[in-house]
C-alpha cells in the first residue's frame, strides 16, 4: 500500500528550479518513502517533529501523519537547518 505524499508550494518550486537528473533522484526517494512511510532519522530541538531523509547532498525534511508523507523542505545540506528554522519559526 502506497502512502500519499504531499509537497509545500516552496518544494514544488524547489524541483521545477533544480537539475533533471536531482529531481528524478528525489522523486524516486520521495516514491520509496511513499511505500515504505518511517521515519529515517529524526531531526532534534526545535525540529523534532521532523524526519529527514538524505539524497546525495540534499536533505528533504518531512512529517508522517498516518497514512501521509507531507514534505515541508529540501535544500542542499548546508543551508537546510537555518532555511528550515526560518520556515517554521524555530
Amino acid at each position: 500500500m502506497s502512502c500519499k505524499v504531499k509537497l509545500y508550494k516552496s518544494v514544488k518550486k524547489f524541483l521545477k528550479k533544480i537539475s533533471k537528473d536531482l529531481a528524478e533522484r528525489i522523486n524516486k526517494r520521495l516514491s520509496e518513502l511513499s511505500k515504505n512511510p518511517m521515519c529515517e532519522e529524526k531531526l532534534k530541538g526545535n525540529l523534532r517533529d521532523l524526519c529527514k531523509s538524505r539524497v546525495g547532498s540534499y536533505r528533504i525534511a518531512y512529517l508522517l501523519k498516518s497514512c501521509t508523507i507531507i514534505v515541508v523542505d529540501i535544500d542542499h545540506g548546508g543551508r537546510f537547518y537555518d532555511k528550515l528554522r526560518h520556515l517554521l519559526k524555530c
